[in-house]
């Protein structure tokens, strides 16, 4: 899904200075912010209401991916000074890891 945000130029700026100091992509950042938000306005509902918060279950796509080995940070070793890991960094690293678990298993 594709999702578009205005941002006032203050919290832009924040966002950009962050994903260069750390190397992570905007929509990571935003996927992983929406994503604590959405839990703690599930606890606070829950306790106003006292009504437990459902348990979270994985969905499909979830477990395809743990199984497949997917899940979790992928340590990437990227050539100094560059700061952050382009599609073609992630993709070798995914498919050294599975050529590993394959011999492996």
């Amino acid at each position: 899904m594709t999702l578009t945000v205005r941002l006032d130029p203050t919290l832009q700026a924040a966002l950009e200075a962050h994903c260069a100091s750390t190397g992570s992509s905007k929509s990571l950042v935003v996927q992983e912010s929406l994503a604590a938000y959405l839990v703690q306005a599930e606890a606070t509902r829950a306790a106003a209401t006292g009504v437990p918060a459902a348990e979270a279950t994985p969905g499909p796509a979830f477990r395809a991916f743990a199984e497949a080995g997917l899940v979790g940070g992928v340590a990437l070793n990227l050539p100094a000074g560059t700061g952050s890991a382009d599609k073609a960094a992630v993709r070798a690293q995914v498919a050294a890891r599975r050529t590993a678990k394959a011999r492996a298993g």
